[in-house]
């Protein structure tokens, strides 16, 4: 493709009219431009896209929830917006820098980030050093084959085709008939083609000469549905619009995922009108929300089903589980963390934190489910000294709790019924800690519309909303969050044959499947942390950054008791050591004992303090101690040296190297 920038002719008319040169209509001339016009122009973009999606629900992909947009040919951003104001990232792109600066502009003035502006010849040769081009879920061109020779037009719907993810959608206007005169065709190619005569025309109609002239090119529709359609693709769906002189085709095709059936798309049931959860929510007040959740507890006759949780259902633990990995690993727990979990339900994932030694507050609306938890911990106990629960009740408006009162905040697929989310963000950056983590386990952008989302609702008046990553991201940054990071994962795992693994690691093929296949998993589920400023310093009660280097020797009289070792220790890691005095985390200096053949006799043979008095250990720094052993037979012994972390790790389990002292007793 030739990826030519339009004259000066063209780019100053752009500046000049930038309505006027996307509709050709008087009322968005800039002389006639009102704000009520220029409301008009944007509105007539967002139906276009309303409209859209649902041809696409219907016909093509129920639920579609594209992760990723293309629009092509956006000039001011009238289409590209209302893309941008749904849940995905969106490219937009124009070959007018003219163009591509208002559209810039307009959207710095709605506070919309997530959109990126491109020239052609950035969107298809620009970003990946392999020369691979992006894809995108959804791909739409809309009134720009117009403005193209047909040979021009049908190059581009091929290479427009070839950026359609696996899954994904192409919307195409496809102007094919015009209703203009003989005498009014053939003028207008004069005006294109004839050097001279646009500007003579312009100067008798009383414009100025150098006005570019704005091309109205039909196509042959067969030819264009060839080059759109073909074995790469799965359905097409067409929809024939007249307007302006022009009658034209608007195409809709998809690209298979790899293994989906071709079968015809499922189409959603028709028996009952669909449940808007933004008129639910709009309707609803907070406190009958409440009841609402404290009837379906206090309704249950048995609570073995939630006592259960996450095993009362073999085909919901794996996913639960998975889940609750996920929240682990990214939350950075160690013993005492205080821990909110916000609608805590039945209270099984708080058991869980409990038993990891946590610091734990129950959130929740309903009293009975509180009751419920209760139950669970006296009917499961937690094993050992941990902290004790809290159970805390919720009027779903303000946390009960003091600001900056907890470190981690866990919302376990619960976040999404609550009616007012940007009121909960504000009470989370209110009751976390600087350097604290809110975790979320979520659905996706489309959740609110699925089978059992409209069940839940219809059955039980509970809100099940849409999440929408960036409405959330956008309100957490007023709220003291400075950081927002997605998790990306394959829940169910994704199986593969040994051959397939090895094709993977190599980036074969199978790493493509692999890669269609979590693109389509996420796109209905948005598990993700937020962080309220950069994180608090590690310290010992977790395994990171807990590294040593020791030297040590025996000092005591060759053979004789009791046998003292001298050390200097260094904390190499970037973890703080924490002194003795807590249960757990504290750095103490420790030694195994073993027979000279090498079998352990004592693995806690000894410990001993770094410091006195006791005092926390920085990283970098060095600490000198004594340490005495207890006495031992005669005989020959190895005494092996190593800081430990109580209740945590010997440092020598994650990578430091102990120091190993032959010892020999006679006395």
């Amino acid at each position: 493709m030739e990826f030519q920038l339009p004259d000066s002719g063209w780019e100053s008319f752009a500046r000049r009219e930038p309505y006027f040169a996307v509709l050709t209509s008087p009322e968005f001339l800039r002389a006639n431009l009102t704000a009520e016009t220029e409301r008009a122009f944007f509105a007539g973009g967002e139906e276009y896209v309303a409209w859209m999606r649902r041809v696409i629900d219907e016909r093509l992909v129920p639920e579609f929830a594209p992760l990723s947009t293309l629009e092509y040919g956006c000039g001011v951003g009238r289409l590209a917006l209302p893309f941008a104001s749904r849940p995905g990232r969106v490219t937009a792109v124009d070959r007018s820098p003219a163009m591509l600066d208002a559209a810039r502009q307009e959207a710095e003035r709605r506070g919309v980030r997530h959109i990126e502006f491109l020239t052609p010849r950035e969107l298809f040769t620009g970003g990946d050093p392999e020369g691979r081009r992006p894809v995108f879920d959804l791909v739409n061109c809309y009134g720009v084959l117009q403005r193209l020779r047909p040979a021009d037009g049908v190059a581009l719907l091929q290479e427009l085709v070839a950026l359609i993810a696996p899954g994904g959608v192409g919307v195409f206007h496809v102007p094919f008939r015009s209703t203009a005169s003989r005498l009014v065709r053939v003028s207008r190619w004069m005006r294109e083609s004839v050097p001279g005569i646009n500007a003579l025309t312009n100067i008798v109609r009383g414009k100025p000469s150098g006005e570019p002239f704005m091309p109205s090119h039909t196509y042959d529709l067969n030819g264009a549905l060839r080059a759109l359609y073909g074995p790469s693709l799965e359905t097409a769906h067409l929809v024939f619009e007249h307007q302006d002189g022009f009658a034209a085709a608007i195409v809709f095709v998809q690209v298979p995922r790899e293994g989906a059936s071709r079968a015809g798309a499922r189409r959603p049931s028709a028996d009952a009108a669909p449940i808007d959860v933004r008129e639910m929510i709009a309707t609803t007040s907070i406190e009958d929300l409440n009841r609402t959740a404290e009837t379906y507890f206090a309704s249950l006759t048995d609570w073995n089903h939630h006592l259960a949780k996450p095993f009362n259902n073999p085909d919901e633990t794996p996913t639960l589980l998975l889940d609750v990995a996920m929240l682990l690993q990214g939350l950075r727990l160690t013993a005492g963390t205080r821990v909110l979990e916000f609608g805590a339900g039945t209270g099984w994932l708080s058991r869980f934190l409990t038993q990891l030694g946590c610091r734990v507050t129950l959130l929740d609306v309903s009293p009975t489910a509180l009751r419920i938890a209760r139950e669970l911990y006296d009917r499961h106990p937690v094993i050992g000294e941990r902290p004790t629960p809290v159970f805390l009740p919720f009027d779903g408006r303000r946390i009960d709790l003091p600001d900056a009162s907890v470190d981690r905040i866990v919302s376990f697929h619960a976040f999404h019924h609550a009616a007012n989310p940007d009121a909960m963000l504000q009470e989370f950056g209110r009751v976390l800690a600087p350097g604290g983590i809110a975790a979320f386990a979520e659905p996706g952008p489309r959740h609110a519309e699925r089978p059992q989302s409209q069940f839940e609702m219809r059955t039980y008046g509970v809100v099940e909303n849409n999440v929408d990553v960036h409405a959330i991201w956008r309100q957490a940054q007023t709220c003291g969050f400075t950081d927002l990071k997605l998790v990306v994962y394959h829940p169910p795992p994704f199986h593969v044959s040994l051959e397939d693994y090895e094709d993977l690691l190599a980036a074969g093929p199978t790493l493509d499947r692999w890669n269609a296949s979590t693109r389509g998993v996420l796109r209905h589920i948005r598990n993700f942390f937020l962080y309220k400023g950069p994180p608090a310093p590690t310290d010992s009660r977790s395994t990171a950054g807990l590294r040593c280097a020791i030297h040590a020797e025996l000092t005591s009289p060759p053979g004789s008791q009791p046998l003292v070792v001298d050390a200097t220790v260094k904390n190499t890691g970037e973890a703080l050591w924490l002194a003795p005095g807590i249960e757990v985390g504290a750095v103490e200096l420790g030694a195994h004992l073993y027979d000279e053949a090498g079998t352990l006799l004592a693995f806690d043979f000894r410990w001993e303090h770094l410091v006195e008095p006791l005092r926390d250990i920085q990283p970098g720094e060095v600490v000198t101690c004594r340490m005495t052993l207890p006495h031992l037979a005669p005989g020959r012994y190895v005494v092996e040296v190593d800081c430990v972390s109580s209740r945590v790790a010997w440092f020598a389990q994650l990578g430091s190297q102990p120091v190993r002292i032959p010892v020999e007793v006679t006395e």
